[in-house]
């Protein structure tokens, strides 16, 4: 670029004079510098060099900035939590209770004293928690929990039980009741199957089930003997790996099937953030699933034929929830959710009495239209039950409805046993 004279500029490209136009005003002088035929292409190609780059950073910051916002309101830094009780509630002192399920004699079984497997990030108190199978009876339940108790098995080693989701399949022949528990170990995942004893009040191991595709157990729903889905709720299996997968909202966690008649292990559904609870309608044909980092309910027809999935409805809840309940009666879901996670992180991977918020939602679906796609229940509602600040209870990751009572689980904390006095059916 040199000086052409008083005010004006002489532009060059490969020493090629390409000043066409000078114009001047009252304060500056301008030059338009169109370029000759042999600097064009030149100049066009590094002009659309320069767009391409501009284009992609633009498309990174606005993923980055997207990816920030939504973690942000994911983990609750907006959200103010106010207390609720449905009615007359009492605490029961148990080592956690992360899921329940709910038997057909009103008997209660929940997984207790789960506990995470890095050392270095949590405190000593969890990581010597012992993995217990709890009772709770509906029919008593002025009365706490009692523990059953592992007969002695070659296959299972009961030091090492780290209990997480649960679930049953009962034979409609003969009653025999079988338990499946996602546990984790230190060298891995599996389901541990057992058969429930309710007149010993204990429980027999019958296996240990572990398969590749079965990487990262939250939960399990039974649906046969042996026949069971599994959600990951991560796709990586190292640490660091894990969280930049929630840090960039990375939608690749999935839902398993496992056919233990046919010794098969396959992926039903993908493109999931965080799947956390999983649960069955009463009648089988659907299966719905807790997609924890995206806020929603995700509904699911069940072929039953080789056990697929089709996404019918994303049901926007606005929490992060956890585990679920199903009313055998009517089908209502129940959802026990964290309102604040960066609180509820805070608790289970560095102190356990960190505050955390506890809450309970009813889902109930109205009347199916199969005409409706996306929508396969066009209309619903969302019911609030119950909500405390984490002064009462801390991390609720479960609740079971039974005839006007409501247990409440939690991943580190307590029970919460409530009468429901103030909701409509």
């Amino acid at each position: 670029m040199t000086r052409h004279g008083p005010g004006d500029w002489l532009y060059t490209v490969s020493n090629t004079p390409i000043i066409t136009k000078v114009q001047k005003t009252e304060w500056a002088t301008y030059a338009i510098a169109i370029p000759n035929s042999s600097n064009l292409q030149l100049m066009t190609v590094t002009t659309q060099r320069m767009s391409w780059r501009l284009l992609l950073l633009g498309i990174a910051i606005a993923y980055v900035a997207h990816s920030v916002f939504w973690t942000f309101v994911m983990i609750g830094v907006f959200e103010t939590v106010y207390n609720q009780s449905p009615g007359p509630c009492r605490v029961i002192q148990v080592n956690g209770s992360e899921d329940i399920l709910l038997l057909p004699n009103q008997q209660a079984l929940i997984s207790s004293g789960l506990h995470n497997m890095k050392p270095s990030d949590v405190v000593q108190s969890i990581r010597v928690r012992d993995g217990n199978i709890l009772l709770f009876d509906f029919n008593n339940p002025e009365n706490d929990v009692t523990e059953l108790q592992f007969l002695p098995s070659p296959d299972f080693d009961r030091n090492a039980f780290n209990p997480h989701g649960i679930s049953y399949w009962q034979e409609p022949n003969n009653g025999r009741t079988f338990l499946y528990v996602v546990n984790h170990l230190c060298d891995g995942d599996a389901i541990e199957v057992f058969e429930y004893l309710p007149d010993d009040g204990a429980l027999k191991h019958l296996k240990q089930i572990q398969h590749p595709l079965i990487n990262s157990p939250n939960d399990v729903e039974a649906v046969g003997r042996d026949m069971f889905y599994v959600t990951n709720n991560h796709y990586f299996n190292s640490v660091f790996m894990r969280k930049v997968e929630i840090i960039l909202q990375l939608q690749i966690a999935s839902v398993v099937f496992h056919d233990g008649m046919k010794n098969e292990t396959q992926l039903v559904a993908a493109a999931l953030k965080f799947p956390n609870g999983v649960s069955m309608s009463p009648d089988q044909r659907y299966v719905y699933v807790v997609a924890g980092n995206e806020l929603k309910l995700k509904i699911y027809e069940r072929n039953k034929i080789d056990n697929s999935l089709e996404l019918v409805q994303a049901i926007h809840i606005g929490y992060s929830c956890d585990n679920m309940f199903i009313q055998p009666n009517n089908g209502d879901i129940w959802l026990a959710c964290h309102p604040r996670i960066m609180d509820i992180v805070v608790h289970i991977d560095q102190h356990a009495n960190h505050k955390t918020a506890s809450q309970v939602l009813r889902i109930k679906l109205g009347i199916e239209d199969v005409s409706q796609q996306g929508s396969r229940f066009p209309d619903y509602a969302i019911d609030q039950v119950y909500i405390n600040d984490g002064s009462k209870l801390k991390g609720s990751s479960v609740a079971v409805f039974h005839h006007g009572k409501m247990l409440v689980g939690t991943v580190l904390d307590n029970l919460l046993y409530c009468e429901v006095r103030s909701l409509e059916e």
